[in-house]
């Protein structure tokens, strides 16, 4: 089968593999849609060292079940399914849920994942994809559940208004959870001009542009001095203390993005001003089940998030042009 194999930073050709075989308690999918991943493209320079060469990428996916391996009582082949990528090797009961897990793994980083025409995973990892659910928005769940989950641990009451800092496909969903959970006010703030239209389009309240103002200043003035709940969708310092300070004293500020390793940001404003930061990776079961119904629903306005699809085979020149920054396309999906 083809697949796209990491060799290396800036190396991902196109190459024939082995077929994947079903083991015990495992089926082959065969993916028919899988979205690109910032955090992919990150590994894909080298630069977050949590890819390792010899692995096929790819955890955003979804697909029709192809074979099945012993004991997999709960499928057919030529069921659809929506995957969840998180998975966990605890030895019996995990007293943690999967996301928190010492012993979580992710298909796609610990294993083979979905930038292949087929790829093995575990029964316990499938979702069943609802009819009504095209394949191009089932492979926006896996994104869309983290997302949710973040809106789940921040507390917002109806009407109060969020802050999210990154509009690239996490922050722009982001800002869609935030909705659901009742956000009456939402500000986007990035850099790029195409993507805060992009945020308009999908409902933001207000946009910021931090190459033409003062965010931090701006958003106080329009807000009455700060935001109740901010959203960081980067992973880099200067937005994780922009953050910080655009959210009001007491306020709640969570962080999704997981780019820089080490971070600094003003600990006496956080200390002084009793501000809440909080962690958010990843999703649990009950987030991805509840992605699925939120895409398939038809409540939210996702589609213009994809902004391309393409071959398995224009793969290494998408990740080129993505990892030097010649191009600004929120959402791509490939199909193997």
């Amino acid at each position: 089968m083809k697949a796209l194999m990491f060799r290396g930073p800036w190396n991902m050709p196109v190459e024939d593999l082995n077929e994947p075989a079903p083991s015990a308690g495992k089926v082959v999918v065969e993916v028919e849609a899988v979205g690109i991943c910032g955090s992919d493209v990150h590994g894909f320079t080298g630069k977050s060292g949590r890819r390792t060469p010899g692995i096929v990428m790819g955890h955003e996916f979804a697909g029709t079940i192809a074979e099945l391996g012993p004991d997999v009582e709960g499928y057919a082949t030529g069921d659809g399914v929506v995957v969840m990528p998180l998975y966990t090797v605890a030895a019996g009961a995990d007293p943690y849920p999967i996301n928190l897990s010492p012993d979580r793994r992710l298909t796609g980083m610990n294993e083979h994942g979905a930038y292949a025409q087929r790829v093995a995973v575990r029964e316990a990892q499938l979702f069943p994809k609802p009819a009504n659910l095209s394949w191009q928005r089932a492979a926006l769940c896996e994104p869309m559940a983290v997302t949710l989950h973040a809106a789940r641990i921040t507390p917002i009451n109806p009407m109060q208004k969020v802050a999210v800092i990154g509009a690239g496909p996490i922050g722009l969903l982001t800002m869609l959870a935030a909705r659901l959970k009742g956000a009456g006010t939402v500000i986007v703030v990035d850099q790029s001009v195409h993507r805060l239209e992009l945020a308009e389009e999908l409902g933001a309240d207000a946009v910021i542009n931090v190459d033409e103002t003062d965010a931090a200043a701006t958003i106080k003035e329009m807000t009455d001095g700060g935001v109740d709940a901010a959203f960081e969708a980067v992973g880099i310092s200067p937005t994780a203390q922009l953050s910080v300070e655009a959210t009001r004293n007491g306020g709640n500020v969570t962080w999704i993005g997981n780019n820089a390793p080490m971070i600094e940001v003003d600990m006496q404003s956080i200390v002084t001003r009793e501000m809440n930061v909080r962690g958010s990776y990843g999703f649990d079961e009950t987030d991805f089940g509840a992605a699925i119904e939120a895409l398939s629903s038809g409540r939210l306005n996702v589609d213009p998030l994809v902004e391309r699809v393409a071959s398995l085979e224009e793969g290494p020149e998408i990740f080129r042009s993505l990892a030097a920054g010649e191009t600004d396309l929120v959402k791509i999906i490939l199909k193997p």
